[in-house]
């Protein structure tokens, strides 16, 4: 069996209305994958029902190395200074990777 791949997972909770905008902070970075999934619920902003696109949220889920991480939580700092509504939850995962590493024995 392929070493598994330390790595960070970022998800992020916002309004949907800040999805462009975040999937485009995350293209500024590079940033090659993510996963968005539509979410309600309830927290200190109020119940957000998904009845409404105005009403709804998004999960964002970004596998990511420590460096470019720490990258684009600098953005995200920078957006939430300026008023945006948004959670950064950051977690320590492994994964298995696609691919051996160059150089790997098979």
């Amino acid at each position: 069996m392929r070493p598994l791949e330390h790595k960070k997972l970022l998800t992020l909770i916002a309004p949907r209305e800040f999805q462009r905008l975040l999937v485009d902070t995350l293209q500024k970075r590079e940033v090659g994958g993510y996963t968005i999934v539509p979410a309600t619920g309830a927290g200190a902003s109020g119940v957000r029902s998904g009845l409404l696109a105005s009403d709804s949220n998004v999960l964002i889920y970004v596998i990511i190395s420590e460096a470019r991480l720490q990258l684009v939580l600098e953005d995200l700092d920078e957006l939430m200074r300026g008023g945006y509504r948004l959670k950064a939850l950051v977690s320590d995962i492994a994964i298995l990777p696609r691919k051996p590493a160059a150089g790997a024995d098979q």
